[in-house]
Formats: C-alpha cells, sequence, structure tokens
C-alpha cells in the first residue's frame, strides 16, 4: 500500500490521448471531500488502486520538456491504465493548497517551492525545459488546459486552449477545493495536506505485461464513476488484437488505430463544455444503425458485444478477425462526428461536418421537438453517401413525425421505433436507400386514401379538451409544443427560413394577449358577456398567444393600444400583425386563431377540418355570430 508521497517519488505520469477525460462531478467531489474531513489523523484510508504501464523509450522520446527528467534525473515514465479520476482530483486539490501559502510559509515542514517541485512541475533551468509531474499526453485537449488554468502555467501562449466538458470538469473541481480551503488556517492546511499525501493509501500496481493491462482494466471495481461500456469496448479490442494470429507490426498497428479511434470518440462527446454527450446512448444507437436492434431484450447492445461478438471465442474460431475490427472501428470513428452535429447544430464544428446550413437548421428543429426513435436512422442518414437534399427531406419528414404523432396526436412514445430501428441498419446496409425511408415515414404520418396514418386531428382535440377543463390548466397555455409552433409561425411570417437575423429559440417567450384573469376594466369589458368557462376557452385558446423576447407582467396591467406599442417594440416581428387589430377580444382572437391553424395545416402537410372543426378546435364555438347569442356548446 503506497501514499501519494511514495508514488510520487521519482516518477512522472501521463493520462493516454485515447482514454476519457477528467469525469468527476460534484457528488463525486463531496464524497471525496468528506472522506478526507472525517479521516483521523492516526488512520489510513484506501482509496482503490492505481494501475500504470511503464512507458517505452520510443514513445517518451517524443516528449521533449521531458526527455531530461527521464534520462537526466532517472525519473520512470508511466501512463495511468486505471485511477486516473482519483489521482487528477487529489493533484488539483494539492495545487490548491500549495498555491494558497505564501513563498515563506510551509506545508508538513516543506516549502513552497520544493512542493511545487515534488508534485506540480519541476523546471530545467539551464534549457528552460518544465516538466509537469501529473499531467495528459500533449495531444489530448486537456493538456494545455491543465497547465494554464489549473496549474497558472503560461508557457505555450500562442497555443490554442480547446475547451470541453472534461476541461470545464477540471476547472469546477479547482473551484470546489478553493471555496473549501479558503477559510481555513496555515496549520489546518498543513493537516489537510497530510492527510492527502501521507494517510490515504493506494493498491499501486506497475503492469508488467500487455495482458495484464487488459484483464486488470475489464475486472476494475473501483469507487468513483464507473467504467463505461464504451471505454470497457476500446479495453477489450485492444486486448483481442493481441490474441489474432498476425504479425507484430499489423497487431501493433491495429491498436494503435483502435487508441487513435477512441481519441475521435472522446473528443467529440465532451466537446460542448455544457453538454456532455452520453457515451453508452451513443454506443447503443451505432450498433442499432451499424448491427441490430432488440426491443425484447434489456442491454441488448451490449450483449451482443462483449458476449456474443468482440469475444476471444470469436477470434479464436476465425469468425473475427482484422478485417471485422477494422471495419467496426472507422465507423463508429466517423458515426460520432454525426452524432455530435445531431446534438449540437449550433455549435461551430457543425457546419465544418456538414457543409449544410440548410440541414443545421432542420437538425435544430429535431432537437426541439426531440428524436424520440429516429436518433438512428438520421445517424444513418448522414452516414451514407447520399444527396445532402435527400438527407435534408428525410429530418424534415421526422420533423414532421415527432410533432405530429407525438406532440399532435398524443401517441405512445414508442410508435414506430422497432421498425425505424430497422430501418436505421438497412439504410446503412444499403438495404435501402433515403428515398424509400422517406416514402415510408410519409405513410406513417399521412397514411393513404385507403389506409389512415397516425396522425389524428381528434386525439389532439381531446388532448386540449382536457387542458381546458381542469382547474390547473388554462388550454393551450398548457401545450408543451405551443412555443415551437408560435416559433414556427414567425419563421413563415418572415419568409426567410436560413438566413433571417431572427432571436435564438431559447431567448423567447410565449405571452398570452388578454388576462387569463382580468383586472383592469378595458380589459374586463371586452369580455363581460361571456360566462366563466368562456372566459377560459377564449383566453386560453391559440390567438391569444404571442411570442416575445422578454416576458412581463406589464402585458396584463395596461389596456390594448397601450399594449400595442409594447407588443411593436418587444416583438419578433418586423410588422407585427397583432397591431392591425383595434380591440382584442372574442373576435379578434378566433380571427386569428383560424389565421394560425391554417398555418398549421400548410406547414405540417395536413388537414384539420372545415372551418367549423377548426373554430372547435379553437374551443371559440360555443358562440354562433349569426344569431348574435351566446351558446354554451356541451363538450364535457
Amino acid at each position: 500500500m503506497d501514499s501519494i508521497r511514495d508514488i510520487f517519488s521519482n516518477k512522472i505520469f501521463r493520462i493516454p490521448d485515447y482514454q476519457r477525460g477528467y469525469s468527476w462531478e460534484k457528488n463525486h467531489l463531496e464524497d471525496f471531500w468528506q472522506d478526507i474531513i472525517n479521516l483521523q489523523k492516526d488512520k489510513v484510508h484506501y482509496t482503490g488502486m492505481i494501475s500504470v504501464e511503464e512507458v517505452d523509450k520510443q514513445e517518451y522520446s517524443k516528449w521533449k520538456e521531458d526527455k531530461w527528467v527521464i534520462e537526466g534525473r532517472n525519473d520512470k515514465p508511466f501512463f495511468i491504465v486505471d485511477g486516473q479520476q482519483r489521482l487528477t482530483t487529489i493533484i488539483i486539490l494539492l495545487w490548491v493548497i500549495i498555491d494558497s501559502i505564501d513563498e515563506n510559509e510551509q506545508l508538513s515542514f516543506e516549502t513552497k517551492s520544493s512542493l511545487i517541485n515534488k508534485y506540480i512541475f519541476t523546471q530545467n533551468i539551464a534549457s528552460e525545459d518544465k516538466s509537469y509531474i501529473f499531467g495528459y499526453h500533449k495531444d489530448n485537449p486537456s493538456y494545455e488546459f491543465l497547465k494554464r488554468e489549473i496549474f497558472e502555467q503560461n508557457d505555450s501562449p500562442n497555443k490554442t486552449l480547446e475547451q470541453t466538458t472534461y476541461t470545464n470538469n477540471l476547472f469546477t473541481t479547482k473551484d470546489f477545493f478553493i471555496r473549501r480551503i479558503k477559510t481555513l488556517s496555515l496549520n489546518e492546511k498543513s493537516n489537510l495536506f497530510d492527510k492527502i499525501t501521507k494517510q490515504l493509501k493506494f493498491d499501486f500496481k506497475i503492469l508488467d505485461k500487455e495482458l495484464d493491462i487488459f484483464i486488470v482494466f475489464e475486472t476494475m471495481n473501483n469507487r468513483g464513476k464507473p467504467l463505461s461500456n464504451l471505454e470497457k469496448l476500446k479495453n477489450r479490442l485492444i486486448y483481442l488484437s493481441t490474441l489474432l494470429e498476425e504479425e507484430t507490426s499489423i497487431k501493433k498497428e491495429l491498436r494503435e488505430d483502435i487508441n487513435d479511434k477512441w481519441k475521435i470518440i472522446y473528443k467529440y462527446l465532451g466537446l460542448n463544455k455544457d453538454k456532455k454527450l452520453d457515451d453508452d446512448s451513443f454506443l447503443q444507437n451505432h450498433w442499432i444503425v451499424f448491427h441490430r436492434y432488440e426491443r425484447r431484450e434489456p442491454e441488448f447492445y451490449a450483449n451482443d458485444i462483449f458476449d456474443r461478438i468482440f469475444t476471444s471465442q470469436q477470434v479464436f474460431s476465425k469468425k473475427i478477425g482484422h478485417k471485422e475490427i477494422k471495419i467496426y472501428i472507422d465507423s463508429i470513428g466517423e458515426a460520432v462526428k454525426q452524432w455530435f452535429v445531431m446534438f449540437n447544430p449550433s455549435h461551430e464544428h457543425a457546419f465544418e461536418i456538414t457543409q449544410s446550413r440548410e440541414l443545421i437548421y432542420w437538425l435544430k428543429k429535431q432537437n426541439i421537438v426531440g428524436f424520440k426513435a429516429f436518433q438512428p436512422l438520421i445517424m444513418s442518414a448522414l452516414l451514407v453517401n447520399e444527396d445532402i437534399k435527400l438527407k435534408i427531406e428525410l429530418v424534415k419528414n421526422t420533423e414532421a413525425y415527432v410533432f405530429l404523432i407525438f406532440n399532435v396526436s398524443a401517441r405512445r412514445s414508442n410508435t414506430g421505433t422497432y421498425h425505424f430501428n430497422a430501418k436505421a441498419n438497412e439504410l446503412y446496409k444499403d438495404e435501402l436507400n433515403i428515398n424509400d425511408i422517406i416514402e415510408d415515414l410519409k405513410f406513417w404520418i399521412y397514411g393513404t386514401e385507403e389506409i389512415s396514418g397516425y396522425f389524428d386531428r381528434d386525439n389532439f382535440y381531446n388532448f386540449l379538451k382536457d387542458l381546458f377543463q381542469r382547474d390547473a390548466t388554462n388550454g393551450y397555455a398548457n401545450w408543451n409544443y405551443l412555443k415551437y409552433f408560435l416559433f414556427e409561425y414567425e419563421y413563415y411570417l418572415n419568409d426567410n427560413y436560413l438566413n433571417k437575423n431572427i432571436v435564438l429559440y431559447n431567448g423567447v417567450h410565449v405571452q398570452n394577449i388578454l388576462p387569463y384573469e382580468p383586472i383592469s376594466a378595458c380589459w374586463k369589458k371586452q369580455i363581460a358577456q361571456h360566462t366563466k368557462r368562456e372566459k377560459k376557452y377564449i383566453t386560453g385558446s391559440l390567438g391569444n398567444f404571442i411570442l416575445v423576447k422578454s416576458r412581463s407582467a406589464e402585458f396584463n396591467e395596461v389596456c390594448f393600444d397601450e399594449l400595442k406599442l409594447k407588443i411593436n417594440n418587444d416583438s419578433l416581428l418586423i410588422e407585427n400583425e397583432i397591431s392591425q387589430f383595434e380591440k382584442w377580444n372574442y373576435d379578434s382572437i378566433l380571427e386569428r386563431g383560424m389565421k394560425l391553424l391554417r398555418f398549421f395545416e400548410i406547414r405540417w402537410n395536413i388537414s384539420l377540418g372545415s372551418d367549423v372543426q377548426k373554430k372547435e378546435l379553437l374551443f371559440l364555438d360555443f358562440k354562433q355570430n349569426d344569431e348574435n347569442r351566446v351558446i354554451f356548446k356541451n363538450i364535457t
């Protein structure tokens, strides 16, 4: 059992570029912090295993900044196979403690400069080379971030500092520890430092053989963040590469190829620092595209990968070889780029990958309405070598499917899942083309003259009726996709789908014009002749809602003439249609509601019925204008 003080003696550590980045979150940090705080002075705490692989000369000879330490001081270089999350956390905490003391102060009877030299970096005065005791492989995006933002060493000011989810986690951890130690006295900091460097104990293992690395890695179950199936898969594939009946150079090349592909995978899964993509969700969806989907077996993709396909038995029986592994890793390496684009269409890298503003535009819409069953199908479409216009047309139809079938017709959330996941695999294998899929989507949505599709106007009506009749809801106001619908209407009015400089979707809000419970006399006058229930129908009807840049209580406090001025100043529209109305009442809301429903039909290529049926869908069919009287229709 070794302490951090023992482990960091005459060694330098690097996290290989093919491993995932730093992924500890606040709950892991809280657990770690409590372990240290509760550790008594005369006790030790077993903190887990640290497994390392000694770096060979061919590799470390490329480490220009570190060669003098390795060859001159005879420090041993190691790649960290397991334990990088805990070690990274510890080294950040050590830096925060060391950095917080003055030059003339000591921790555990050692000066600040000697502690930095022992745990953070050491410097060759003659050559001005600075070697970091712990860090990432130079090709890892976190390499520069750790040096500059965590250790605050600006060695390479001209290098681009790439920020990802992983670098964001590094910074969050640093901030977490800074907040925890800021009120500690020097003596308390020294005690904390001793706990970390002397009382935390590790099972430190130097792996002697290549095979040992894979066996240890795959059987690990340490405290901290569990390994994902994606991480285990990389290790499994490298292990299988050692079993192939191939020349050593070919096996080595395959291992390097696997590492390169996983480097790409981790880059794109963590490229958006504010929204890391889940390892295993990506792995599962790619497997559906690449191999198959099985709805009857939980974790079917993991069972396929680890128990049926990529096994040593499959290699020994020659059912899996160099070719099969190569095809798979090439596929997953390309798929992760498309997966990134799917969920980050606004990211600067999205256009570099797609080279299509229109495709990005439709993927943004898909993100708003949700993907439901279409993640594999869209991934497959983006991967295949077909015309970009067809890919755009496919996403248009998946957007329509999700919006109309799930968000309007209120169908079950798994409608079509098995069918379209199977189609994703067929498309990828070139058994179908995108045109086939597009026609299939249209059939499911709209049906034919003989067969009804899954779009159902009556389902939408019944769903809305429930929202009007419940005491706690206000009709269309509680339809989760009202904002999306109105946003699409904005685009329709602006008549420019791609290039209009319109405010982003997340920057707008739904606002009702006629208040739900009017207080001002001018509003009360407009609906005084209506019953309480009718008022609820009018104020909750579709035509009463607009999009604004900022929501305000003033909307419900001023009369319509004054409100029109505010709407014109705050609205998204070039020429706001609300200003065309002299007053805002039942008739105005009905007129605008009918206009919105006609747009609904044009935008999604559907029929909502006659004007009478549209009036019913607006829940404004209780009034007969020609008789100039109110007739309450029984819709309960």
